[in-house]
């Protein structure tokens, strides 16, 4: 999988940082990845629901440089400060629609990646917007289509 105009690369001590200060501990699968490609543009673009809709993914959220959108940010913005998703779970991309494509930081589900879409949204129960879309997020970026 190529990104294109990724953000800055880089260092494990850069994830490191992140990590600490979201109080995360990123999947393995998911560190790979961005200290390969620090957000950008997936080439391949389209995710393939089982009924066979697709979703366009817009960007992926860069660490430590906001050349799109930075991932800290938005993860304090939804989680931390506006309490929209639940905690650990971490807003890594967005469709057109502005929905988002996260990975799980939490311990019972580390590493799944998830859906969020907008217009389930509920405050009382924060789970119900959630759609699981993969348990891993290697897989999840093997199988985008262009």
């Amino acid at each position: 999988m190529v990104f294109l105009k990724a953000s800055i690369p880089l260092t494990p001590s850069d994830i490191e940082r992140a990590e600490k200060e979201l109080d995360v501990f990123f999947p393995l699968e998911f560190v790979e990845h961005y200290l390969r490609y620090n957000g950008g543009l997936p080439e391949k673009d389209k995710f393939i629901w089982q009924d066979g809709g697709k979703t366009r993914i817009n960007c992926f959220s860069s660490i430590k440089d906001a050349g799109f959108v930075s991932l800290e940010e938005t993860y304090r913005d939804l989680i931390i400060l506006e309490s929209y998703l639940p905690i650990g779970i971490i807003p890594f991309g967005t469709d057109d629609g502005g929905n988002s494509f996260c990975i799980s930081a939490r311990k019972e589900d580390h590493g799944f990646v998830y859906y969020c879409n907008d217009d389930h949204y509920n405050t009382e129960n924060k789970e119900e917007c959630l759609t699981l879309i993969d348990k891993s997020f290697k897989h999840f970026i093997d199988n985008l289509s262009g």
